[in-house]
Order: structure tokens, then sequence, then C-alpha cells
């Protein structure tokens, strides 16, 4: 999963082309043009292309050099003391977007490693929860871009999707993994996993920002306000955690259990139906049955399901 600014700034080669297309034009209107304004400003701007393009400070140095030395009006009477003060000032430029550019994959890379590492912490304890929840970030995904959310916000509902029963780690083994149906004590027990899922990551500010966290701890909030764990109701409940709501009872209804067979398709669809504005924001539900009529993969999900959790002796239930 991969934001739009991410796939941008990755295709190099555009970025490479457009530095060479600039190289003439930085010539020319240092030649032709005696406007400092306008040099400075192409100049920022082939200094970026030139940083996007190329990566390593070492090819920078080149490239600001030749830069620079493009920049002189005259060079049968160049001025080497400002020569080598442009290339300075180019390179400390170019270096500085390098550098920008390398903490801005970096941080990419680290949230993503520890969304990875979290799910695979919560796959450990039950392979049930590993398929589901990578099951909800699909759905989430696939609602979000029917509803026309911007791109970052459908990658930040995947990721949350991931983690959405991150909590469920702090649920005692005996009761996640039990193969019969749960006691009122349990399931209680299992109630608190949205709480225990935030307080686990409430202090990583990237899943505050990008409303992981909400997505996290409001989940099983219903649109009625019957829900938990804060009971909240319609709107006051975030977009991301209604969208998830829906997906996340999709494929509970759609998975199989050691006690219970997995719903056929008809009563599913009949369920959501039924619970639209009660359970489910309807707004939602509506977008997930275009999904659903559109989407052949899904449709195609029951037979496919019944071949992997035959290999899998134990799932939670919610």
């Amino acid at each position: 999963m991969k934001s739009r600014l991410s796939l941008l700034i990755e295709k190099t080669y555009i970025y490479r082309w457009l530095f060479l297309l600039m190289i003439p034009i930085y010539f020319y209107a240092n030649q032709f043009f005696d406007n400092r304004d306008l040099s400075f400003g192409i100049n920022l701007i082939i200094l970026t292309f030139s940083a996007l393009s190329f990566r390593k400070l070492s090819i920078q140095a080149i490239s600001s050099g030749f830069i620079a030395l493009l920049g002189e009006p005259n060079f049968s009477h160049m001025n080497l003391h400002m020569f080598f003060f442009h290339w300075f000032t180019s390179f400390v430029t170019a270096a500085f977007i390098v550098t920008l550019l390398e903490k801005y994959f970096n941080e990419k890379k680290s949230t993503i490693d520890l969304i990875n590492s979290l799910a695979k912490s919560l796959d450990s304890r039950d392979e049930y929860t590993a398929f589901h929840s990578q099951n909800v970030a699909d759905y989430s995904k696939k609602i979000a871009l029917e509803m026309k959310l911007p791109r970052r916000v459908c990658e930040n509902i995947y990721y949350g999707g991931l983690l959405h029963d991150i909590g469920k780690i702090g649920i005692p083994e005996a009761v996640l993994n039990k193969p019969s149906a749960l006691t009122d004590q349990e399931y209680d027990q299992i109630k608190q996993h949205p709480v225990i899922g935030f307080n686990l990551v409430k202090h990583i500010h990237r899943f505050k920002q990008s409303g992981i966290l909400n997505m996290i701890q409001y989940h099983h909030e219903r649109f009625d306000g019957t829900g938990y764990p804060h009971g909240l109701k319609g709107n006051a409940i975030p977009l991301e955690a209604r969208i998830m709501a829906v997906a996340d009872a999709f494929d509970a209804m759609t998975s199989r259990r050691n006690y219970r067979t997995q719903a056929d398709w008809t009563s599913v669809l009949d369920e959501l139906q039924q619970h639209k504005s009660t359970q489910f924001d309807p707004y939602v539900v509506d977008a997930f049955f275009n999904v659903l009529e559109r989407d052949s993969k899904i449709s195609s999900l029951q037979s496919k399901r019944r071949t992997i959790y035959n290999l899998n002796s134990t799932y939670s239930l919610n």
C-alpha cells in the first residue's frame, strides 16, 4: 500500500527527463535574460528535479557543480569565487531536499514496519485473526474507494483494518481460542479489546493523525448508539470506524468457526440490509453493496475460504 505522493516521488525516471529538459532552459535564461528572480526560480526547480532524480549526495555534488557552471553568464571572465559559492549553495540546497526525501521515506517505512510487527504479534496468538484482519483491511479499503474518499484516507483505513483487533493481544488465549460459544463473562472480556488496543498504541502520534486509533477504538460502535465501548451514535462515530464496522461484520458472518458454519451469501446480505441505520451506517452499507456487485473476487470468497479454514483448527469470535 502506497500513497499517491509516494508513488509519484518514486518515479525517478520522470524527474531525470525533466532535469535534462530544464538544463537548456536554465542555460539560455542566464545567457539572454537579466532577471535574477527568474534565474533563481529556475535554479530552484532544476535543483529539486536533480534531488528527485539522484538520491546520492556524491551525485548531487557533481550535478550542483554542473548547475553552478551553467549559471555563469560569461565563461571567459568567470569569477571563481562566485562559481564556488554558487556550487556550494546549490549543493546545500540539493542535499537538504534529498535529506527531506530520505526522512519522508524512513518515517513511512518505520510506520509500515511497526504495523506489520503488531499484526504479526496478533497472528502468533490467533491464526484466524490474521485472515480476518487482512480481509477487513481489504473490504474497508474497497468501501472507502467506493465512497470516493481521498487516496491517503483509503490507505490509512487499510492499515487500520490490519490493526483493528490488536487489543486481542490482551485477551487470555483460553478465551480467545475457545472452541465453543463464549459465556457472558467471557464475552465481556472480549468486548474490552477495543479499549485495550487503543491504550496499547495511543502514544503513537502517527496513528492518531491517520485515524487508526479511531478505527481500533470505535469499530464495535453501533449506528443507533447501542454498541461498545462508549455507546457513540450516528455521525459521532468516526467515518473510518463506521466503514470498518460493516467490513468487520461481513467477514465475521462469512467466516467459519469451530462451533458454527459460515452463513450463506443471501443471509449475510439480508443481515446487512436489515441492520442499516441500527447497527450500520446506511450509506456505508449501500457503498459496500455496490462493491459486492462489482467485485467478483469477493463474490467467490466463500468457496475459497472453505479450503483455507479447513487447514486451521481454532478461530475466535469477535
